[in-house]
């Protein structure tokens, strides 16, 4: 193998893991936020938050690559193009066909660990998911008080509760917001307990030795009541049921054996991760150069559009094989047909050193 061609293979490599590094952040960082909602509201115990957030990024790195590699190797070669290192190779004798060999040995690479993620590793994290999911359910039971997290008082209102002592039905660091005879106030107390009548069903929150205040203060009508107990209706949390099973946590083998349209059109929309990220490693190739003289990030605005058509034409080609519209022998394939012609022409275009496409005039300098 040429030096050149282990210089492209280096610096594309280089470029596809920065700009997956900087997906992931920004992956990691809005799943924290979203995850962190839940949790405030007590949708998600905050217990499995991170075990969560860690799968769901198992779950989307194997999307992330496609477009990861199709970036970094606009990148890398748009640079050569720049610095006018191709021209200084062609001159040499070494044509945008010669760079196909290390881009389709980088592709392929990317390939299989996006195949290893799709096949395997992506259903073992959704599996995972959903049973930590109906484990961490478990907590909605007994009382519905989440310890740590707002809960609903009954009739409006809410509480907080710092600790849960199950076992002996004991609360601490309690604080509830609720109104009564028309007038809103705050009770904090230390210690407490909950019970649930048996006869009605209904659950209580019973606070023992605090303080309500009431109204706003300044005024005329605030008051400061201490009590020795007090009691508040509560909404329970209930579990939810147990989730079905999932199409996305069914292993290999088992959607080769089922025959129905989605399980058609999952193992489809795997298939399609590795082949997608192949096939744009071509099209990047063509859409990498770059004239001086024209705009500077146009070749890579028109590729990057044309990625999101091809994602978009394989979520409508999803849609017609769960509706049966096409069947499971053609699956997804027409999809990366069409992208298979569009690169060949492409490249074509590019290897008789002609334009892709005609510019607009406002682009041209």
């Amino acid at each position: 193998m040429l030096i050149i061609d282990r210089a492209l293979m280096r610096e594309t490599f280089q470029s596809s893991i920065a700009v997956t590094s900087i997906f992931l952040v920004l992956f990691l960082v809005i799943s924290l936020v979203n995850g962190l909602a839940k949790a405030a509201v007590g949708d998600v115990p905050v217990t499995i938050l991170f075990t969560l957030l860690g799968l769901e990024t198992v779950k989307t790195l194997a999307l992330m690559l496609p477009l990861s590699v199709f970036i970094g190797i606009l990148l890398a070669l748009s640079r050569w193009y720049r610095d006018n290192e191709m021209t200084v190779l062609s001159a040499c004798g070494l044509g945008i066909g010669h760079f196909l060999r290390p881009v389709a040995l980088l592709a392929a690479g990317f390939a299989l660990v996006a195949g290893l993620f799709s096949f395997y590793l992506e259903p073992l994290a959704a599996g995972l998911i959903h049973k930590a999911q109906s484990s961490g359910s478990g907590r909605y039971e007994v009382s519905g008080i989440i310890p740590g997290t707002f809960n609903q008082v009954k009739g409006g209102g809410f509480f907080y509760v710092g600790t849960v002592n199950r076992a002996e039905s004991s609360l601490s660091d309690i604080f509830v917001n609720n109104e009564q005879l028309g007038k809103q106030g705050v009770l904090v107390a230390k210690t407490g307990h909950y019970y649930t009548d048996r006869s009605t069903g209904d659950h209580y929150l019973v606070l023992d030795n605090g303080t309500r205040y009431e109204g706003l203060p300044g005024h005329a009508d605030y008051r400061i009541l201490k009590f020795q107990t007090y009691i508040v209706r509560i909404v329970p949390r209930v579990a939810p049921p147990p989730p079905p099973p999932q199409i996305d946590a069914m292993s290999l083998w088992q959607l080769l054996h089922a025959h129905n349209p989605v399980a058609v059109s999952e193992l489809n929309w795997r298939i399609a991760k590795p082949v997608t990220l192949f096939i744009l490693a071509f099209l990047a190739v063509a859409f990498a150069y770059t004239n001086p003289r024209r705009g500077r990030y146009a070749s890579m605005f028109i590729a990057i559009l044309v990625y999101f058509v091809y994602v978009n034409l394989l979520a409508v080609g999803d849609a017609f094989i769960k509706s049966g519209r096409v069947s499971a022998m053609v699956g997804l394939w027409w999809v990366h047909g069409i992208f298979v012609v569009l690169a060949i022409y492409l490249l074509a275009r590019r290897a008789a050193n002609r334009t892709l496409l005609p510019y607009p005039h406002f682009l041209q300098r």
